[in-house]
């Protein structure tokens, strides 16, 4: 995610800004060096300004690979035991589209 909030929910132990940090760091020390990632649509709470800045931090970072997926609950999860999946499926395949096309524009 592209989100503070979202990552904050996810459990993540880094802010989108300490992220672009490490990005820059990494292309200043490792000028080719190809960037991956893996992006999550519709995770739990996620709203329109979450998924916007996910957008966002694509365009930014323009990975050279990524793996793309609408969001599932998985049992034995931090999610699953304390998050609601609220996401309607329709928005999450419509957020995993605009994820793939972003990353295809890329």
């Amino acid at each position: 995610s592209g989100s503070n909030r979202v990552l904050q929910a996810m459990g993540r132990g880094y802010t989108r800004e300490t992220y672009l940090s490490l990005v820059d760091r990494v292309r200043e020390l490792l000028p080719n060096a190809a960037l991956s990632s893996d992006f999550i649509s519709g995770f739990c709470g996620e709203d329109e300004e979450d998924h916007s800045e996910t957008l966002s931090l694509m365009k930014a970072i323009r990975f050279e690979r990524a793996f793309m997926f609408a969001y599932s609950m998985r049992e034995k999860t931090h999610a699953h035991r304390k998050l609601k999946d609220d996401v309607p499926e329709l928005v999450k395949s419509r957020r995993l589209r605009e994820v793939i096309e972003v990353f295809n524009s890329g």
